[in-house]
C-alpha cells in the first residue's frame, strides 16, 4: 500500500508543469470569518481617519478666511522713548511746542520735568518727600485736617513757564477761555505720563502765576481720576484735529476738561518735615 501511494505522488509530480504552484487548501469558515473582521475594522479606523483630516481642514480654512486679529489701536501717533527721566522731558518738550498765543509765540514752555523739587533762595534745588494733599472742605464734605499724603517718589512734576515776569504770560489777559487751554495743556501732560512713564501714581503742573508772583496754582491728578481717558486712544478724549488756540477748545472737549480738572486745581507752598526734607502742600483752590 504504501507503494501506491509513493507511486501516486510521483504522478502528480510529474504530471504538474515546471513553476506551477499547487492550489491552496480550501478557506474554512473561521478562517473567512476573521478576515472579514478584520477588513471591518481597518474600515472603519479609515473612515475615522478621514473624518479627523477633514475636521483639521475645515478648522484651517476657517482660520485662513479670518486672517489674522488687527491689532489694537496705537494710544497715540508719538511715544517717548528712553528712560523714566528722559520720556519725561521728551513729553514736556512735545505737548509745551503745540501751544501758542494769538500772537504764535508759545503758550508756555517746560522748565522742569522730573521728580517734585523746590528751589531755594540760593537757587539750590532741593527734593520733595511727600505731597501733603489738603481736601475741599468748602461744602462739608469732608474735614479740613483730612490730609492725604502721597509719596513724592511715585510722583512727575512739571513747570509750566510762561515768556512775562517770573514765569507769568506776557501776552494778552488772564481770561477763562486761556485758562481752559493751560489746563488743557496740564491734563495732555498727565494723560501722557500716565501712559508712557511707569510706575507713576500721581502728576502736579505747575502753573504759570500771575504778572504780581500771586496765586501759584497747580494741577494736581492721580492715575485713577483719569481711568477712562487712559483707557482709550488720545484723539478720543482731544477730538480737534489740531491743537486749539486761546477761545478755540471744541465744546466737546471742554467738557472733558472742566469734569476732571476744574476740582484738582490747587493753590501750593512749602513746609519743612521733622527731618529736614521739603513737604509740598495743596490746598483747593477756587476755579471758575
Amino acid at each position: 500500500m504504501a507503494d501506491d501511494v509513493m507511486r501516486t505522488a510521483a504522478a502528480e509530480a510529474q504530471a504538474a508543469p515546471k513553476g506551477a504552484t499547487l492550489p491552496a487548501p480550501p478557506e474554512s469558515r473561521a478562517d473567512k470569518a476573521r478576515r472579514l473582521v478584520y477588513r471591518s475594522r481597518f474600515a472603519v479606523f479609515y473612515f475615522l481617519l478621514a473624518v479627523v483630516a477633514g475636521v483639521a481642514i475645515g478648522a484651517l480654512v476657517v482660520l485662513v478666511g479670518r486672517g489674522t486679529p488687527a491689532p489694537a489701536p496705537a494710544w497715540s501717533a508719538w511715544e517717548p522713548i528712553g528712560s523714566s527721566g528722559r520720556r519725561a522731558a521728551l513729553i514736556g518738550e512735545h505737548v509745551s511746542g503745540a501751544y501758542t498765543l494769538p500772537s504764535g509765540d508759545a503758550l508756555t514752555a517746560v522748565t522742569y520735568a522730573g521728580p517734585p523739587i523746590v528751589t531755594g533762595p540760593d537757587g539750590a534745588a532741593f527734593q520733595v518727600r511727600a505731597l501733603a494733599v489738603r481736601p475741599d472742605a468748602s461744602r462739608g464734605r469732608a474735614e479740613a485736617d483730612a490730609v492725604d499724603t502721597i509719596n513724592a517718589a511715585s510722583t512727575v512734576m512739571f513747570t509750566l513757564c510762561g515768556l512775562g515776569e517770573a514765569c507769568s504770560i506776557s501776552e494778552g489777559e488772564p481770561t477763562l477761555e486761556r485758562g481752559a487751554l493751560l489746563r488743557r495743556q496740564a491734563l495732555e501732560l498727565a494723560l501722557y505720563s500716565f501712559t508712557y512713564i511707569d510706575d507713576i501714581g500721581s502728576i502736579v503742573v505747575l502753573l504759570p502765576p500771575r504778572a504780581d508772583g500771586q496765586a501759584a496754582t497747580a494741577l494736581f491728578l492721580e492715575r485713577s481720576d483719569l481711568r477712562a481717558e487712559l483707557g482709550v486712544p488720545l484723539d478720543q478724549t482731544f477730538t480737534a484735529p489740531a491743537t486749539p488756540g486761546v477761545g478755540e477748545i471744541p465744546a466737546e472737549e471742554l467738557r472733558v476738561i472742566q469734569r476732571v480738572t476744574r476740582s484738582r486745581i490747587y493753590d501750593y507752598n512749602y513746609l519743612q518735615a521733622q527731618d529736614g526734607s521739603p513737604v509740598m502742600v495743596l490746598t483747593p483752590a477756587l476755579v471758575s
